[in-house]
């Protein structure tokens, strides 16, 4: 009786890893900061390495584009590329041109970024992908 209460013990146990790894969902912590720029009065680029669960993703990075004040734990990447050196100028008045050597996971290059006071400010974002396996 006693290797039967073992045996259907593993079985639920094993059947709970695997629901559980099944139905866990990934998530992405963020690690070193890899890019601080000022760029435009009051605004930053704040670039992290990534670290996901999901194994697929490789080395990623996120670049965040933020108020000077803020922090990036609540604010949304704007670019997720697999390269950590890319080269920003700002083009004009609210406008970056981002030339990115590396594949691109996503990227929104129409941003309304939020300041300290409660404003918005609109952002556009022109990108050079140059992408070489």
């Amino acid at each position: 009786m006693s290797k039967l209460k073992i045996s259907l013990g593993a079985a639920l146990v094993t059947i709970a890893l695997v629901l559980a790894w099944v139905f866990i969902p990934t998530h992405v912590r963020l690690s070193s900061e890899i890019l601080n720029q000022p760029v435009g009065e009051g605004f930053k680029l704040i670039g992290h390495k990534a670290i996901s669960t999901k194994p697929e993703d490789g080395k990623l990075n996120h670049f965040f584009l933020i108020d000077e004040s803020s922090s990036v734990k609540d604010a949304t990447p704007f670019l997720i590329t697999s390269d950590p050196f890319i080269k920003v100028n700002q083009t004009d008045e609210n406008k970056l041109s981002i030339t990115i050597n590396g594949r691109v996971k996503q990227l929104d290059n129409d941003l309304w970024v939020e300041r300290a006071d409660g404003t918005v400010q609109h952002w556009f974002i022109s990108a050079q992908i140059n992408y070489v396996r």
